[in-house]
């Protein structure tokens, strides 16, 4: 076991997807590390974390890059928009102040528009309580995945001609 994930064990971080076995519905690919676990879920609900680590370093005072919060804000969208089939299509982020490695940030994510294919995402980013991001992410639930989409899309095109 990795310091990074005897570090987790530590804090009582879940980053499997078994607890929440029969509810979820999105892919388990991600690389959790990455991104954040899931801590808890419900309809158009998912509250995530994400412990800051090395990979993550932007500095040398080891200030963790905004793009690692921004992706594992859109994470949490995903979580809580809960589709087997999504893909995020516009994001507006504000990061408020810096994090640093060991940071352990908590996202909250409400969707809403749940009778839509576009889904507007809130997600707000925490460290022991302050708000450190606040972002809106919109995602379109698809039917089938979207290289399977664009494929068809290409086929159909060069029947056409």
């Amino acid at each position: 076991m990795s310091e990074y994930d005897e570090s987790l064990q530590d804090i009582g971080l879940i980053y499997s997807s078994e607890r929440f076995q029969g509810i979820l519905n999105i892919p388990m690919s991600i690389n959790s590390t990455l991104c954040g676990g899931i801590l808890d879920m419900k309809s158009n609900y998912a509250k995530t974390a994400l412990m800051a680590s090395n990979e993550m370093v932007f500095d040398d005072e080891r200030l963790v890059h905004g793009g690692f919060i921004i992706g594992a804000g859109e994470w949490a969208a995903h979580v809580a928009v809960n589709t087997q089939y999504s893909v995020t299509i516009n994001t507006k982020a504000n990061l408020y102040a810096p994090a640093r490695v060991g940071d352990l940030i908590e996202f909250e994510a409400h969707a809403y528009f749940e009778e839509s294919k576009k889904r507007e995402i809130k997600v707000v980013g925490t460290i022991k309580g302050v708000k450190v991001f606040e972002g809106t992410y919109q995602i379109v639930v698809l039917e089938e995945h979207i290289f399977k989409l664009q494929q068809k899309k290409k086929s159909d095109n060069n029947d056409e001609e």
